[in-house]
């Protein structure tokens, strides 16, 4: 007797006519259901570098071939190969330094208002996600001989993969591409390779190397000892790539009445990361993430630097300072944490993002404009509402002349809705400026480009730039 006649018949005996029809169809079934939500999310949702997306995922290959042989341990891989495409792909979305960044901040979750972030197209990812393993296990269930043409096309992917020149795994990647395809690839590779490679998001803190806001702040209160200044960072606040449109926004900071006792000079500067990003790059001039502060970085801060002069520095937002450890790094760079009352919610309008539940932007920015009414007062404010998700379902109809700018530079309506947010913003400050007694300094910054999910939005914006507002007192050298 053979040893061949002792192995089980259906992973010896040739496949007949009638059958070979059927094991190819299920192959490409689930190399078609493995794939679809990357190929939806590329081709028709055109998600966010999309192009770095590869067409064959590793992960998900060998995730299937697992199910072959275990449907439980294959689910579990699946899952697993799912969620590491999801984090990198949120990750670089939401302009974090890297995945393990993205993954960390999870611990703040529970201040968040999850439901917001419930969507028909939600609900619509998430069941196909599951069809789509449900239809990758029954399969491998039924024929585990598809482990054979599943590893087949995982050799052959990362073959074509290397000889491209785009297979980054083994340093078998070249400096240019033969075609811009890129046919294979392993989001938990890069998710893990990215965190070993990124010195912003596990090395110190860097000094940047044209902090426009930073530098602006610096210079003013330096040669303006003993008077007051502000510094107020707007959640989202992109740079539009329309004239027109950053046209419209300046405008509402900036008007008639403001330009009797202010001057204004529009600029903008480099951005990278998240909005604590944002703040360290204002506050701080650095880059990088604000766990790597010490004493030492701490020192080159504007609060710390200008408490040598006597100039008390207060933070104010309208959410809660535990959000990414604020309670703990504000008051290290010199900034003193202001205290809303207990129940703000009594006195305080509330909850103007749906997303993030906290004081309104306007309450913030007029408690702000107060703070400046002192001398010697360094007044940071940070804003919320602008933050996305964006309530579309109770959003207020578009201005006339903005949405004639929009539609003449072709900025996709959910773009053009967040910068008239951006401009009520502006407008709330602008008002309270001009009501107030003092005249301060003040530096007016976006964060980070809006990290809108649809490549059209996201478009609307300079990628890796934000604008800046700086809004000079125009009897500055008399006070």
């Amino acid at each position: 007797m053979s040893f061949g006649r002792l192995r089980p018949k259906s992973l010896t005996a040739p496949l007949d006519r009638r059958q070979r029809w059927p094991f190819a169809l299920r192959f490409a079934v689930v190399l078609v259901a493995l794939h679809a939500p990357s190929w939806l999310a590329a081709l028709v949702l055109q998600a966010p570098m999309a192009e770095e997306r590869p067409l064959l995922n590793l992960d998900l290959l060998v995730a299937a071939s697992i199910a072959c042989l275990s449907t439980g341990a294959g689910g579990v891989a699946l899952l697993l190969a799912w969620a590491a495409d999801f984090i990198r792909a949120a990750a670089k979305n939401y302009h974090f330094m890297s995945a393990m960044d993205f993954v960390d901040a999870m611990r703040f979750v529970d201040m968040l208002n999850l439901g917001s972030f419930v969507s028909l197209p939600m609900l619509a990812i998430v069941v196909g996600l599951a069809l789509c393993a449900c239809v990758v296990l029954g399969q491998a269930r039924r024929m585990p001989l598809l482990v054979l043409p599943l590893w087949v096309t995982i050799v052959g992917a990362a073959g074509f993969d290397v000889a491209n020149g785009s297979f980054h795994i083994f340093g078998l990647d070249k400096d240019s591409r033969i075609v811009k395809m890129n046919f294979a690839g392993s989001p938990a590779w890069n998710v893990w390779r990215a965190e070993q490679r990124n010195p912003l998001a596990s090395g110190a803190l860097v000094p940047m190397q044209d902090p426009v806001s930073f530098t602006a702040q610096r210079e003013w209160t330096l040669a303006h000892p003993g008077q007051t200044s502000m510094l107020v960072l707007v959640e989202s606040m992109g740079l539009p790539k329309a004239p027109e449109v950053l046209d419209w926004l300046r405008g509402r900071l900036f008007t008639q009445r403001l330009s009797t006792r202010w001057t204004v000079r529009q600029s903008d500067e480099a951005f990278r990361g998240t909005t604590t990003s944002g703040e360290l790059r204002a506050l701080c001039g650095l880059q990088g993430h604000y766990s790597r502060l010490d004493d030492t970085l701490a020192a080159r801060c504007l609060p710390q630097m200008l408490a040598g002069q006597g100039t008390t520095s207060i933070g104010i937002h309208g959410f809660g300072l535990r959000m990414f450890d604020r309670n703990q790094w504000w008051p290290r760079i010199g900034l003193a944490p202001w205290q809303w009352p207990g129940r703000p919610q009594a006195q305080l309008p509330m909850s103007c993002n749906q997303a993030f539940p906290g004081v309104c932007d306007a309450a913030v920015l007029d408690l702000a404009v107060a703070q400046a009414q002192q001398p010697a007062r360094f007044v940071y404010a940070l804003t919320l509402d602008t933050h996305l998700p964006l309530d579309q379902d109770h959003a207020s109809p578009l201005p006339a002349d903005l949405k004639a700018r929009c539609a003449a530079s072709g900025t996709p309506e959910e773009a053009c809705h967040l910068v008239r947010q951006l401009g009520d913003v502006l407008g709330t400050l602008s008002q309270s400026l001009v009501g107030s007694r003092a005249t301060p300094f003040v530096v007016v910054v976006g964060d980070h480009a809006p990290p809108f999910g649809e490549a059209a939005n996201r478009q609307a914006f300079v990628a890796d730039r934000v604008p800046i507002f700086v809004l000079t007192p125009l009897d500055a050298g008399k006070r």
